[in-house]
């Protein structure tokens, strides 16, 4: 019982793959046996004198056109047989032998020596032929396959490489014609490719003719068309003939309107191999459209991502910036008031100021934040390298903490050693202040904090060491990621965060290291070449 693939694109039965059995060399094989027999019994029935045995030639002959060395081997001997058994029959016929029939016998004999040769010599220069033409077809079918490949592996966006698709297929199998129709499992999809464009076909929504849609969820090998089922595209197309296959299309959108199946229609090709080579390429064909349709996917899935990223950072980025201007503008007309600019105010409000003022500074620091962070993940931070002198500016960033220094009585201890390094000011400065503002934060009242710095040939290190309560194991892993506060009162959670984006683009990295007591926050360049 035949499968419904089989009822639908019934295959052409290939001629065995023995060249003697090809229904050619059969009919050349028949005919110089033929001709043997006739020419043996005609020979034997004729007078010594008429030596007819000489035609034996002519079968012998024509065992070359077959190209087999065996049948014109095989007829050579039975040549010899034959003229040999011919000649006795005569003799015994006219009761005696005839000197010079025996020697035209032997003049036979070796003309069947010659032919034979000759025949033998024809035939290994036919196929020494045969195996150049094979080969220079050969060549030239690779190079036409090589180029195919390139063609198609050089798109990058599904239509094109489909539109794209039918052109080469047309050159690579010589065609007159080639269509590229997408369906589900029962219905024509709307998007169709020719070449030449306006070829004939099915209209979107008709259902698969013939055996097609029962296939199910199979796919099959190159098959000729089978007239049956699939007649209207070669005749309304004017082909003789065809192959038709079916890719599967890999299931990239989960959606119910995504394309299951890819079906190659190629009308008339030249090409005698057609069904070995679509057979070899089109796996290949079938990976380059997987490929292409998940960059696709990817290339829509990014810029998704993007517009996304594109408006959170706007709106980061907006409301960061609108809120710094009215904070800034309260803490100008709050230090206005203390100073006596409005008139006199008594002590509790002042007090209330003060506090206002340290509020809204942290307001306008948590801003800042913000602000440089959109631009750390967008990769928007322009520095300006230029040599910086390491020492000073740590200097400079206690000097500015020093309010925040007294007001929890904490001594500050520095070993700093005279080092220059390359890197942007701006940005050195802000580690620094977030390195030593937190370890002023987590000291204790009269506690003392450590800063050192010291270069080897490893590169530069700075040590930022408190006697603080240090971190808990469990916290390590979220220490440096974005709002990663330590625990309830630690902050909004990106002052490390910001001061290790920093640092990698430094080429350096800050490490944790537990202090007894307290903790140690180190700062390392890693190499050299950061050292001016």
């Amino acid at each position: 019982m035949k499968t419904d693939s089989e009822t639908a694109l019934p295959a052409e039965n290939p001629l065995n793959s023995d060249p003697f059995f090809s229904p050619a060399n059969k009919k050349i094989l028949f005919l110089a046996g033929f001709l043997f027999l006739v020419i043996f019994l005609t020979d034997a029935m004729t007078p010594q004198s008429l030596v007819v045995s000489i035609l034996l030639d002519i079968p012998i002959a024509l065992t070359g056109l077959t190209l087999r060395k065996k049948a014109t081997v095989s007829l050579v001997i039975l040549g010899l047989i034959a003229n040999t058994m011919a000649g006795v029959i005569n003799a015994r016929t006219e009761g005696s032998i005839d000197a010079i029939a025996l020697l035209n016998r032997i003049f036979s004999a070796v003309s069947f020596f010659l032919v034979g040769y000759l025949t033998l010599k024809v035939q290994e220069n036919a196929h020494e032929t045969g195996v150049i033409s094979s080969e220079r077809s050969r060549a030239t079918r690779e190079n036409k396959i090589r180029t195919f490949l390139a063609g198609i592996s050089a798109q990058n966006i599904p239509d094109r490489l489909l539109r794209e698709l039918t052109g080469h297929l047309v050159t690579l199998f010589s065609a007159k014609g080639v269509v590229i129709a997408l369906s589900d499992q029962d219905l024509w999809r709307s998007t169709t490719y020719s070449s030449p464009e306006g070829l004939w076909f099915w209209k979107a929504g008709e259902s698969l003719p013939g055996g097609l849609s029962l296939l199910g969820k199979k796919t099959f090998p190159p098959n000729w068309i089978s007239k049956p089922s699939l007649s209207p595209i070669l005749e309304n197309n004017h082909a003789s003939r065809g192959v038709v296959a079916r890719l599967g299309l890999s299931a990239i959108d989960q959606d119910s309107e995504s394309a299951r199946f890819l079906y190659l229609f190629i009308l008339e090709p030249g090409e005698d191999s057609i069904l070995q080579i679509l057979s070899e390429i089109t796996p290949i064909i079938e990976e380059v459209l997987a490929r292409v349709r998940i960059l696709q996917h990817l290339t829509r899935y990014n810029q998704v991502l993007l517009r996304r990223n594109s408006i959170i950072h706007d709106l980061v980025y907006g409301v960061s910036h609108d809120i710094r201007t009215p904070l800034i503008a309260n803490s100008i007309n709050m230090k206005l008031a203390l100073e006596g600019a409005y008139g006199a105010i008594s002590e509790e409000f002042s007090s209330v100021l003060e506090q206002t003022i340290l509020s809204n500074n942290s307001i306008l620091e948590i801003a800042n934040s913000l602000l440089l962070l959109s631009r750390l993940e967008l990769d928007d931070l322009n520095l300006l390298f230029e040599p910086v002198s390491l020492d000073s500016l740590l200097n400079e960033v206690c000097s500015d903490l020093a309010p925040l220094l007294g007001s929890k009585s904490i001594h500050l201890f520095t070993d700093l050693e005279e080092i220059s390094l390359s890197g942007d000011r701006s940005s050195l400065k802000r580690l620094f202040q977030n390195l030593i503002d937190n370890a002023i934060k987590w000291s204790p009242e009269e506690g003392t904090i450590r800063i050192s710095s010291r270069r080897d040939l490893s590169g530069v290190t700075v040590d930022i060491v408190d006697e603080g309560p240090g971190i808990p194991d469990s916290m390590l892993s979220s220490l440096f990621t974005r709002f990663g506060g330590i625990h309830s009162g630690s902050g909004f959670g990106l002052g490390l965060y910001i001061a290790q984006q920093i640092a990698r683009r430094h080429n350096g990295l800050i490490e944790y290291h537990p202090a007894s007591p307290g903790s140690c926050f180190r700062m390392i360049f890693k190499t050299q070449e950061n050292i001016v």
